[in-house]
C-alpha cells in the first residue's frame, strides 16, 4: 500500500502533537516537584497519538522510541518513578528526537537519528528493563489516572463591608479591596457594580458575593487581614452560579497550503479586473454599473483579507524550537545563556515562516556556539556570566525583519582577512582596501569559517552561506554589524510574499514609482525655506539636522527632464541615520498589491517588488532604506 500520499498529513499533525507535548516538557522543567498531573496526561497523550501514526506509516524506529516515551509518561502519570529535573530533561531529549525525526521524514531522508539510540538506552535504565517491550496497539486506552484527594468543600459567603472613612479616594481604595478579595477566591457579584466604581459613584460600603474552596472561617481571617476595610459582615449564603453551555467544537479542515495560494492568486487576479473595471465606471460616477462594481470590489477585498489571514501564523509557533536549540547547546557546550524573543505575536505568512526558521535556528547556533563566550572569559572581560541573545521580528508594511543579536565577543575583520587571505579569497591588496563591513560580509562564503575546530554544532563548511542563499533565493538581504567584545548583530529583511499596502505614488524624470507609506517618516515641498545647498548638494532642514536630499532621478541614473522649481522631499523612517529622497511630485495615495520580483530582477536592491494599477500599469515598489545604500 502506498502511504506516500499521507505523509503531508502525518507531518502536520505529529508537528502538533509534538511541539504541543516539549511545550508541556519545557514548562516542567522550570517546576520543583516536576510536571503536574494533567501535563503528563497531555504529554502521554500527544506521544501515543505520534507512536500511532508513526507505527502506521512503517517507521519502526520512531514508533520504538514514542513507546519508550510513552512508558516514561505513564509511569510518571502513576507515581511509579520520580520527577527530577533529569527526568524531565530526558523527556525533551527523546520529544527533540521525535520532532528530528519527523523533520526527516518531511524531506523524505532516512527516518532515524543518530541520538535516538542513546536516548533509548537513557529510558530502558530509567524504566528498569533491559530490553523494550512491546509497544501496545495504537488504539489502545490508557489506564485511568490514579485517583486525587477529595479537595475541599465549595463555599459561597456574602461579605458586606465598609471601607475605611479616613481613605482619600474612596472608590479607589474599593478597587485596592475587591482586588485583595479577588485573591483569596472568586468574586461572583459585587454591589455597587464595577461600572459604577469606575465613575467614581461610592458611599463606602461594598457587597460581595464571593466563592472560594476554603472555609468560612478561613475566608473571615483573610478579609480581616485587608487593612483598608473598616469593618465587615461575612455571612454563609447558597448561591447558584449560571451554568456555562459547553459548545461542540467548531470542525476543521486540512487545506494545503497550494491550493489557498492559487485561491489568493485568483483572487487578486480579481480585484485587478474589478479594478479597471472601477477606472472605467469613474467616468459616470453614481451609475449603477459604478456602484455595483464597487461593491463586488468591497467583496473582493473582503475575500482577499479572509484566505491572508488563513495562511498568518503567530511567531511564537517556532520559539519552543529556539529554546529547545538553545537549552541543548547550554548542555553541550556547558555554556549558560538567556534568551529573549520579542515579536512572539507578529503573525506572518506560514509558508515564509517555514523558510526562514532553519535559517533563523542556525543564526541561533551560530551565536550560542562562536559568539557567546564561556562562562569565565565573559568574568573576566567584566560581563555577566550568562549570555545575552536576542531574537526580534518586526513586520513593517511589505517587508519582514529578524534580528538576532548577542552580547558575545564579536567578529574581528582582522581575523576574517587574514583568513580570507590563506584561502585565496583575497589578495593582500584587496584586503587592504576592504573597509570592516565589507569584510564582515566574507564569513557568507562557502565554506568560510575561522573556528579553529570544527564541532558538531557548527564550523563544517555549511554556515552562513546557507542563510544568505536562503534568504536571497527568498528576494531579501542580509545586513552583518559587529563590535569586538560587544557583540554581533545579523539582520534579515525579506519581503511579504505577497502584500496589499498603503503606498504614495511619486514621479521622478517622468516615471511612476510607489513608495509605501510605512517607509514615510515625513514629507514636505522643497523651496527655499526649508532647504539648503551645500558642497553641491541640497540638505533638508528637519529640526536642528540638515538632512540630504538627493534627487531620487539621479539614485536610479534616469534620464532627468527639466527639474521642477518645487519638488517633493520624502523623509525615509528608518533606524539608521536620517535621510530623504527628492521627487518630482506626489501623484496620489493608493492601495496597492505588492508583488515580489522574480529571478533575476531580484538583484535589484533599489526595489521591493512591483505592482499593477487599476488601468493596467506596472509600476516598481522603492525600497527606500536600500535605495540610500546604492
Amino acid at each position: 500500500m502506498d502511504l506516500s500520499r499521507y505523509l503531508e498529513l502525518f507531518v502536520q499533525e505529529s508537528r502538533e502533537h509534538l511541539a504541543a507535548a516539549h511545550a508541556l516538557a519545557s514548562s516542567a522543567q522550570e517546576a520543583v516537584a516536576g510536571p503536574p498531573d494533567d501535563a503528563i496526561r497531555d504529554i502521554f497523550r500527544h506521544v501515543h497519538s505520534v507512536k500511532g501514526m508513526a507505527a502506521s506509516m512503517g517507521f519502526p524506529a520512531m514508533s520504538a522510541l514514542a513507546h519508550d516515551t510513552e512508558s516514561l509518561m505513564d509511569r510518571l502519570r502513576d507515581h511509579r518513578i520520580a520527577a527530577p529535573p533529569w527526568t524531565t530533561r530526558l523527556l525533551c531529549a527523546a520529544l527533540a528526537c521525535l520532532e528530528r525525526m519527523v523533520e526527516r521524514a518531511s524531506r523524505n531522508d532516512d527516518v532515524d537519528d543518530g541520538e535516538r539510540p542513546a536516548i533509548q538506552a537513557s529510558l530502558h535504565e530509567l524504566l528498569g528493563r533491559g530490553q523494550p517491550s512491546s509497544p501496545r496497539a495504537a488504539g489502545d486506552v490508557p489506564s485511568a489516572p490514579r485517583p486525587r484527594p477529595a479537595a475541599e468543600p465549595t463555599t459561597y459567603v456574602s461579605v458586606a463591608l465598609i471601607v475605611r472613612r479616613d481613605r482619600s479616594f474612596p472608590a479607589v481604595h474599593a478597587a485596592i479591596v475587591l482586588g485583595r478579595i479577588g485573591k483569596i477566591g472568586k468574586i461572583v457579584r459585587t454591589e455597587p457594580p464595577m461600572a459604577a466604581l469606575r465613575m467614581g459613584r461610592f458611599d463606602g460600603r461594598l457587597l460581595v458575593t464571593l466563592r472560594a474552596d476554603t472555609p468560612a472561617r478561613t475566608i473571615a481571617a483573610k478579609i480581616a487581614a485587608i487593612d483598608e476595610i473598616e469593618t465587615f459582615t461575612l455571612v454563609p449564603v447558597e448561591v447558584e452560579e449560571p451554568k456555562v453551555e459547553r459548545r461542540p467544537p467548531s470542525p476543521s479542515l486540512r487545506v494545503p497550503a497550494s491550493r489557498i495560494d492559487e485561491l489568493l492568486e485568483d483572487v487578486l487576479e480579481l480585484m485587478s479586473s474589478l479594478g479597471r473595471l472601477n477606472a472605467r465606471g469613474r467616468e459616470e460616477p453614481g451609475s449603477p454599473a459604478a456602484r455595483e462594481g464597487e461593491t463586488a470590489r468591497r467583496l473582493a477585498r473582503g475575500l482577499y483579507d479572509a484566505l491572508v489571514e488563513l495562511r498568518l501564523v503567530p511567531f511564537e509557533t517556532v520559539t519552543q524550537r529556539l529554546v529547545r536549540a538553545k537549552d541543548e547547546l547550554e548542555h553541550r557546550l556547558g555554556k549558560s545563556v538567556v534568551l529573549e524573543v520579542q515579536g512572539q505575536d507578529v503573525r506572518i505568512d506560514r509558508s515564509l515562516l517555514e523558510q526562514i526558521t532553519d535559517p533563523l535556528l542556525h543564526m541561533v547556533r551560530n551565536a550560542i556556539d562562536h559568539g557567546i563566550e564561556p562562562a569565565a572569559a565573559r568574568v573576566a572581560a567584566r560581563k555577566p556570566a550568562a549570555g545575552r541573545l536576542a531574537v526580534r521580528l518586526v513586520r513593517a508594511a511589505a517587508r519582514v525583519t529578524l534580528v538576532v543579536e548577542d552580547d558575545g565577543a564579536g567578529l574581528d575583520p582582522r581575523r576574517i582577512k587574514e583568513v580570507a587571505i590563506e584561502r585565496g579569497l583575497l589578495t593582500p591588496g584587496e584586503a587592504a582596501r576592504m573597509d570592516d563591513a565589507r569584510a564582515l560580509d566574507l564569513i557568507t562564503l562557502p565554506g568560510f569559517t575561522t573556528a579553529e575546530r570544527t564541532t558538531e554544532v557548527s564550523g563544517r563548511g555549511v554556515g552562513m552561506d546557507v542563510v544568505k542563499s536562503t534568504v536571497e533565493a527568498l528576494g531579501g538581504r542580509l545586513r552583518i554589524a559587529s563590535t569586538a567584545g560587544r557583540g554581533t548583530t545579523f539582520e534579515v529583511t525579506l519581503p511579504y510574499s505577497v502584500a496589499l499596502v498603503q503606498a504614495y505614488l511619486v514621479r521622478a524624470a517622468g516615471e511612476v514609482f510607489a513608495v509605501p507609506l510605512a517607509s514615510i517618516a515625513r514629507m514636505a515641498p522643497m523651496d527655499d525655506q526649508s532647504t539648503v545647498w551645500r558642497d553641491g548638494k541640497r540638505y533638508w532642514s528637519v529640526g536642528v539636522e540638515d538632512v540630504p536630499v538627493p534627487p531620487l532621478s539621479a539614485l536610479l541614473g534616469l534620464t532627468t527632464p527639466a527639474a521642477p522649481r518645487e519638488g517633493m522631499a520624502l523623509l525615509v523612517a528608518d533606524d539608521g541615520a536620517p535621510s530623504g529622497i527628492e521627487v518630482d511630485e506626489i501623484v496620489e495615495r493608493r492601495e496597492i498589491v505588492v508583488r515580489p520580483l522574480p529571478a533575476p530582477l531580484t538583484g535589484l536592491r533599489a526595489y521591493s517588488g512591483a505592482a499593477v494599477l487599476d488601468d493596467g500599469a506596472i509600476v516598481l515598489v522603492l525600497d527606500p532604506a536600500r535605495l540610500r545604500g546604492q
